[in-house]
């Protein structure tokens, strides 16, 4: 494997220093996209094309948890989607927040965009599967 190979693999499940620090774990690094497992080799280490692949994963990710979101939303009851509704509305900032501190830890420039993205996706994907255990 190329050492950007190994870079952007390291960036996908590993940052800042080690899978742990997200706490991605198997279920959830299975969610992701053959696409994105393959954009490693793709991208050559080309940061903008990282981002890139980041970017088209995470759009994929945010909509399945949006399928996530609606089927849950059509078999509650009223009281029960407005709840919903509101942890989802909390939910957004919250993650927001947690990847802006990402971001920050990573002490800035690109090392930091690539984890803000990898721990958008490691939210997004975590919340996901928490709205389909959802009842």
């Amino acid at each position: 494997m190329k050492t950007a190979s190994l870079m952007f693999t390291a960036f996908l499940f590993a940052l800042p220093m080690g899978a742990s620090a997200q706490g991605w774990t198997p279920a959830q690094e299975k969610r992701l996209s053959r696409t994105y497992d393959q954009c490693g080799d793709a991208s050559g280490g080309n940061m903008p094309a990282m981002f890139a692949c980041a970017d088209v994963e995470l759009d994929k990710q945010d909509a399945k948890l949006n399928q996530a979101y609606r089927m849950v939303m059509t078999r509650l009851p009223a009281a029960r989607r407005s709840a919903l509704r509101a942890s989802q509305r909390k939910w957004i900032p919250a993650r927001d927040a947690t990847c802006q501190r990402a971001w920050d830890d990573a002490g800035g420039g690109q090392a930091s965009e690539l984890e803000q993205r990898s721990c958008l996706l490691h939210e997004t994907i975590v919340r996901t599967m928490w709205l389909e255990r959802y009842r």
